[in-house]
């Protein structure tokens, strides 16, 4: 209320003229009589109310309402003039002098408002509308969106509603409550009256209904078709493409789209789909994000979902969501050729028609902001078992995670790939996601796994004669050997993947392998041996580009300078591979480095700068959610 309160504050220089609008069930209503309760000593000469729309959703002429508004200010019935325009004139002469506040509830348009207005100051009109009356703008009105409520706004309206110890007794339930109702005042009132109805109730057992109950259009209790309600009134009053597109957006994997994704994968001209958007975010259906994109809140995502499920055949959402999937897919493989440039890869992006991404800052950028609905769009995929969906996208995942590194559902979504890659007939496939796997396995310690799937994916890889896949599981089994302790074991295994790579010819994997030897090496004792691997493989990555791997055979050959008694040397060689790094945009390696400099600046008296460097370090691991913060077995 903090706007209205700056309107009341400067009333002797603005026009006394607000609209609350917001999507069915925010509040709009409350907050509106709320606030000109709490201000009703300003208004010695009354309110006056009008619900601007009836029943059925038509709206209220302006004329009748105009009638009412005569009669509550004391004109006989009979004595109301006839026609729109008397009636208003009368209303204004009424209204001249007095101070009033007026309070139009439910409005449908700016025209219907606008006859409405009194032509004096002294009165106050605030206006609710489930529209944006942006044409009132011109009249100087002050524009207010209420938005749902915070999740702690929603926690205190339930406990003075149902008690305290009831909400505290059950917080899993009553967090579940509080995201079901999407910060809606009249779904959380709902929820709460019907708890507080059957105080023997428990919540968990009211929140899985609730949520049943939203997911369903069968059987609903008449208290929940309440909220149900305001959702149908918005939605009938929808042209038909944009109806249409309502319910797409419950399609999409995840609350923020952007315009170009919708018009691609509906096939229509983007001058269309920005037609529909704006009668949706009009309508409050919608809202808008920044860049070009919009957003729909949860609830609104389910009703669309639902009423998708009603009006579109199966075959027509099935479509629209493979679409959505493959979208999303495209993008995601066109990003990681940038960020992870040096890998080999089964599937191939499609770039016809795509943008690309003009480095691998921008495509980071765009993997960060897209995660939680590319982890959405791969589940779509995993549930309806479009396989090489599947798999590709844990393929197109593999450069983001190495940089930040996300374990449980990394282990999730491989498992997943892995089966939907037998399902192809696709052992290699299959091998490399055992592989990503393992790579997982190994950082979390678990070994035997790890071992387990490298073992596999070398018999799959020897299986098909296919000697990248085979060096592949070889380096990966020496990482799982290597954590287990077996250091001499994890050499040979180390060196057998060199050596595939040497007669393959793929120079950056002699590089990986050389630099996986000197760090064995180096732990063995043997720093000389280890000095030369590493070396060579930094040398190699140079000339390669590849300028992360670089850094990290960098900082291994730091570790030997520090034992040989050239501490200043090992801290010059890791502040410059951290200068690289930090350029790379790469969180979990640029914390290796940091926890590297800072271990070596302590050992050697620099204090202050190893305290600075290890608290960076800790704060991008905590960011990674990386269990092994010391732990120097990477890519």
């Amino acid at each position: 209320m903090t706007k209205l309160d700056e309107l009341w504050d400067h009333r002797d220089v603005s026009r006394p003229l607000v609209v609350l609008d917001g999507m069915g069930g925010v509040g709009k209503t409350a907050v509106a009589t709320h606030w000109l309760h709490l201000r009703r000593a300003g208004f010695p000469d009354g309110l006056l109310y009008a619900n601007l729309s009836e029943a059925d959703g038509s709206p209220v002429t302006p004329e009748d309402a105009l009638h009412g508004f005569l009669t509550s200010l004391g004109l006989p019935a009979a004595e109301v003039p006839t026609g729109p325009g008397r009636r208003s004139a009368m209303f204004r002469a009424f209204t001249a002098e007095r101070h009033l506040a007026i309070l139009l509830d439910d409005a449908v348009s700016a025209a219907q408002v606008r006859a409405l207005l009194p032509a004096t100051s002294s009165v106050l009109v605030v206006v609710t509308s489930r529209r944006r009356l942006a044409g009132l703008g011109i009249d100087d009105a002050t524009l207010i969106t209420v938005e749902p409520l915070e999740p702690d706004a929603s926690a205190e309206l339930l406990r003075e509603t149902i008690g305290r110890e009831r909400l505290s007794a059950e917080p899993a339930a009553a967090d579940l409550i509080i995201a079901a109702c999407g910060g809606l005042p009249l779904a959380l009132g709902v929820v709460a009256a019907r708890l507080r109805a059957r105080p023997l109730r428990r919540l968990e057992r009211e929140a899985n209904s609730y949520v049943r109950h939203l997911e369903t259009a069968d059987a609903v209790p008449e208290d929940v078709r309440d909220v149900q309600a305001v959702f149908d009134a918005s939605y009938a009053e929808l042209p038909g493409g944009a109806a249409r597109l309502y319910r797409v957006c419950g399609l999409h994997p995840g609350p923020e789209v952007a315009l170009e994704t919708l018009a691609d994968v509906l096939g229509f001209p983007l001058e269309r789909i920005e037609d529909d958007v704006e009668a949706l975010v009009g309508s409050n259906l919608l809202a808008d994000a920044d860049a070009d994109r919009v957003t729909q809140h949860e609830l609104l995502r389910r009703d669309a979902r639902s009423r998708a499920e009603r009006e579109d055949s199966s075959s027509d959402r099935r479509a629209i969501a493979r679409g959505f999937v493959r979208w999303y897919l495209a993008r995601a493989q066109l990003a990681d050729t940038v960020i992870h440039p040096h890998r080999q890869r089964f599937a191939q992006p499609d770039t016809a028609g795509s943008p690309t991404f003009g480095n691998r800052a921008s495509a980071l950028a765009w993997w960060r902001r897209e995660l939680s609905t590319l982890r959405a769009a791969f589940a779509e995929a995993d549930r309806n078992q479009w396989d090489e969906e599947t798999w590709k996208f844990c393929e197109a995942s593999w450069g983001f995670f190495l940089h930040h590194r996300d374990y449980e559902p990394w282990l999730s979504m491989n498992t997943a790939g892995v089966a939907a890659a037998r399902r192809c007939a696709k052992p290699l496939v299959e091998a490399r996601l055992r592989s990503q796997l393992a790579f997982a396995y190994a950082k979390l310690h678990r070994y035997d796994e790890a071992v387990s799937q490298n073992m596999t994916a070398l018999r799959l890889s020897e299986q098909e004669g296919d000697g990248q896949t085979r060096a592949t599981a070889l380096s990966q089994l020496g990482r799982a050997t290597r954590g287990q302790g077996d250091l001499p074991g994890a050499l040979g295994f180390y060196r057998q993947s060199v050596a595939l790579h040497e007669q393959l010819g793929n120079r950056r994997g002699v590089a990986l392998g050389r630099r996986r030897c000197g760090e064995v090496l180096s732990e063995l004792g043997q720093t000389g041996e280890a000095s030369i691997e590493l070396e060579a493989s930094a040398s190699l990555m140079d000339e390669l580009g590849d300028a992360n791997q670089h850094a990290r055979a960098v900082m291994a050959l730091a570790d030997i300078r520090e034992r040989d008694g050239r501490p200043g040397t090992a801290i010059e060689m890791l502040s410059a591979a951290l200068a690289v790094v930090e350029r790379l945009d790469s969180p979990y390696y640029t914390a290796e480095i940091l926890a590297s400099l800072g271990r070596i600046e302590g050992r050697h008296g620099r204090d202050e700068e190893a305290r600075n460097h290890l608290a960076r370090a800790r704060e991008l691991y905590a960011r990674t959610r990386d269990p092994q913060a010391t732990a120097n077995d990477g890519e």
